[in-house]
């Protein structure tokens, strides 16, 4: 394992150890999103779910943030009201990668299946939340699809 997934993994254990687990609830949810998923057309369960996070986004907005660093902090705030791990914001010259560790762990659950649920989820509520604070909402926000070093990575930038 190079030092980057070392790292990455490192990071997951170490916040997964810090917060509380509760039984079943990522069962359910598991469970819900290969529903969805199962049940849906093509990209239609990927939608409904980018959907759900977008809704979930409004329900908890965050407050104004005036620069990277305070958004990258409200939104590590609400994450761990959630349990939903960590985010990380690098600002380039043409957008912003956000990337996201530590997501819920969905016992016996189809680890691509539910990584590619929970991105979706998360590429909702990112989008909504970004949006919120000034973004374009011709601005696509895209999660970036699996990668080695088992992070959820996010563009958000024009002609993705």
């Amino acid at each position: 394992m190079n030092n980057l997934m070392q790292d990455a993994h490192t990071q997951q254990l170490a916040y997964h150890q810090r917060r509380q687990h509760q039984p079943g609830w990522q069962d359910l949810v598991q469970t819900l999103f290969s529903g969805i998923l199962a049940t849906a057309e093509g990209e239609d369960g990927h939608q409904f779910l980018r959907m759900m996070g977008g809704d979930l986004a409004r329900r908890h907005p965050l407050a104004a943030c005036h620069t990277v660093g305070g958004l990258e902090d409200s939104l590590n705030q609400l994450l761990a009201t959630f349990d939903w791990g960590e985010v990380t914001l690098t600002p380039g010259e043409r957008g912003l990668t956000l990337t996201h560790i530590a997501w819920p762990v969905a016992p016996q659950a189809d680890a691509a299946g539910w990584q590619a649920a929970f991105a979706a989820v998360l590429e909702g509520a990112y989008a909504a939340w970004l949006q919120a604070q000034g973004g374009h909402d011709q601005v696509p926000l895209r999660w970036q699809g699996p990668n080695p070093q088992q992070t959820l990575l996010f563009r958000y930038q024009k002609g993705l």
